[in-house]
């Protein structure tokens, strides 16, 4: 019988995009805000003034994008972020955002230190 290990992600010398740091961070696919997350980590990331504008432009193109509500996109990266800090281990996202968090990151918060964590 051939011998299976387990090696976790982080370990890997794989290139760390978006996608993969949510599920680092133990966020599940089956939320749908996970994908609206990914879109809009990459918008950020390739604009990082988007962050500055997250309700008047990011939100209403991910919306378009995603053919939904800007409401709902907001909402659903509050459940995404909620479901983040639910984890019981913190201490990746709190290596990302450089210091121990006492209390869930705000969707722009959260958004920014993702995207700057991305691009170092």
């Amino acid at each position: 019988m051939p011998l299976v290990c387990y090696v976790s992600e982080q370990n890997l010398n794989v290139p760390l995009d978006s996608d993969r740091l949510l599920r680092l961070l133990g966020v599940s696919v089956k939320l749908s805000g996970f994908y609206y997350a990914v879109y809009m980590l990459e918008q950020v990331q390739q604009k990082p003034d988007h962050v500055l504008l997250i309700t008047k432009r990011l939100h209403k193109q991910t919306a378009q994008h995603f053919e939904t509500t800007s409401g709902c996109v907001e909402r659903n990266l509050r459940t995404l972020v909620r479901a983040c800090w639910r984890q019981p281990d913190h201490t990746l996202l709190d290596q990302i955002a450089g210091r121990p968090l006492r209390k869930p990151p705000t969707n722009m918060q959260f958004l920014d230190m993702l995207s700057a964590y991305l691009r170092k």
